[in-house]
């Protein structure tokens, strides 16, 4: 099947990777129950609602197809040019219940061919060394992206797992544009001003803490959950919209697992916020 991006599109700015949410697709290849079909579909009403950025990764891969979550990504937006792809390398699947980090120049580099092929482009928009977090020489690895950004091979590159120093590290050695860390709705991390200080885009993975935690959101932004249910719209949607209120470099990465979740996850980048939400929203994250 062929259905190359169109790549003549500039680079991706910082800028553009702000104010949204971002499609996670991760789950639908790591999951225990996998259903490929409802992959597509979700995918695609992300798409229709709205959401223009992806994130996915070769880590997110099944056990028999280390490409798994990309070929979906091809396969989904097959057509729709419009939209930013964000990939990750240097962590991959080695079995059922085993991931390895090999963060070097020759890995990255294989990581990135292995992209571009299963995604069926000639650039990748945003690309990640995910696990800043597992040693190596960072300055090199991000030098050799750099050269594959001038190249025209990544559109923008991004660190993934980083602290404050691993992100200083990179810059060093690239044109940094992005950082994609884990950060839960109310709290503000060390790598977030950090983000904001430089100019990069933050992208905040676990924006609910995760499936396990995110039923007990009401729990943590009481004040917000009480005004979305005077309001009747989901807490989970306005605490996203808060998120996006707080900062001005920050989106989030949202698992969308179905259709109808799809379009509620997209809602959040048009949701009202008002002087009542930004009360609600200090009084539930502001401390002492």
């Amino acid at each position: 099947m062929s259905c190359e991006a169109d790549t003549t599109v500039d680079a991706v700015e910082p800028a553009q990777l702000r104010g949204l949410v971002a499609e996670g697709c991760g789950r639908f290849s790591t999951a225990d129950v996998r259903d490929d079909d409802n992959a597509l579909a979700t995918i695609r009403a992300a798409y229709d609602a709205g959401v223009r950025v992806f994130d996915t990764a070769r880590a997110y891969a099944t056990v028999d197809d280390d490409l798994h979550n990309e070929h979906l990504l091809a396969d989904a937006l097959c057509g729709r040019e419009d939209v930013v792809i964000m990939t990750k390398g240097g962590h991959f699947r080695t079995g059922p219940m085993s991931w390895d980090i090999e963060n070097t120049v020759d890995r990255v580099r294989r990581d990135v061919e292995a992209s571009l092929r299963a995604l069926r482009r000639e650039r990748l928009d945003v690309y990640y060394l995910h696990r800043a977090d597992g040693g190596g020489d960072l300055e090199a690895v991000f030098g050799a992206l750099e050269d594959l950004r001038r190249e025209g091979t990544i559109g923008a590159i991004g660190i993934s797992n980083a602290t404050v120093a691993q992100i200083d590290a990179a810059q060093s050695a690239c044109r940094l544009t992005a950082v994609q860390n884990r950060l839960v709705a109310g709290e503000r991390t060390a790598e977030l001003t950090h983000a904001e200080r430089l100019g990069l885009a933050f992208f905040a993975y676990s924006p609910l803490g995760g499936p396990t935690h995110a039923r007990d959101l009401p729990a943590r932004l009481p004040a917000l959950a009480s005004l979305a249910y005077e309001r009747g719209v989901g807490v989970h949607r306005l605490a996203l919209r808060g998120m996006l209120a707080n900062s001005q470099a920050l989106s989030v990465i949202v698992g969308m697992g179905s259709p109808s979740r799809a379009a509620e996850g997209a809602a959040a980048m048009t949701e009202e916020w008002d002087a009542a939400c930004t009360a609600a929203w200090e009084s539930d994250t502001t401390q002492g």
